[in-house]
């Protein structure tokens, strides 16, 4: 009585597939087959422990957003070359910006505020002192990590000349080259900047006399076309106010 009951309830849920598959085209029954393959495929591979291509990642950084709101690692990326993980220890390379530090509690110019807006602000190569302290960090392309010595001690050096001068308020500016689009390269130059905060922050700087500002691709150094000249225009770069 119960195999004929399991047959009987088989039969109608068959007739009703076979229903409702006539109602179909060919080729729309043909797509919803080959999708349910894809499905069936993927979740006997998954409990097999398969999961595709896979690749260690190290950053954040090695994603990044895509128009339809996905996202893809750098090395799909249509914008711009094959961009391979670093070899280089992890401890040389700090991506200071995948956290929020803590913001001034004024911002320059405020009404009230002690600090002028950014136009008081000053290049240090008007000070030769300053000049030999705040050099420029540069950056890889499509990247905010912070890597190699040359950055790392000017970072350090930078901290602790702020850090014997407490009345140094400085604005880091974040840079990019020429390729890519204006609003990605703007996103792009803010993370570069607040990656250097962050670093001069870690360091010990108080977080009030450190403000950030991005110029995404609007004010490269060089203007030629070729890699040397995008190389010195992905940086941060610094602008000091003395009280």
């Amino acid at each position: 009585m119960r195999k004929a009951k399991q047959f009987f309830w088989l039969y109608i849920i068959s007739m009703a597939v076979l229903t409702v598959g006539c109602q179909r085209s060919s080729n729309q029954f043909w797509e919803d087959s080959k999708s349910a393959t894809r499905h069936i495929s993927r979740g006997l591979r998954t409990m097999g422990g398969k999961h595709g291509d896979s690749r260690a990642i190290q950053y954040r950084d090695d994603f990044m957003p895509v128009d339809d709101g996905y996202y893809m690692d750098n090395n799909a990326a249509a914008m711009g070359d094959f961009i391979p993980l670093s070899d280089q220890p992890v401890d040389d390379q700090l991506a200071m910006a995948d956290y929020v530090s803590r913001q001034p509690s004024m911002a320059p110019g405020d009404p009230g505020s002690p600090i002028p807006g950014i136009s008081a602000f000053q290049d240090p190569n008007v000070n030769p002192r300053w000049a030999a302290i705040f050099r420029n960090i540069n950056f890889d392309y499509n990247s905010n990590l912070i890597k190699g010595p040359n950055n790392l001690n000017t970072i350090r050096t930078i901290a602790d000349y702020m850090k014997r001068n407490p009345g140094m308020y400085v604005f880091v500016e974040g840079h990019c080259d020429e390729r890519g689009p204006e609003a990605f390269n703007l996103a792009l130059g803010s993370r570069r900047s607040n990656a250097v905060r962050n670093m001069l922050i870690q360091e010990g700087v108080n977080p009030d006399n450190l403000f950030t500002i991005s110029y995404g691709k609007e004010r490269p150094l060089l203007y030629d076309h070729n890699e040397e000249s995008w190389g010195q225009n992905r940086r941060a770069e610094f602008k000091i106010y003395q009280r």
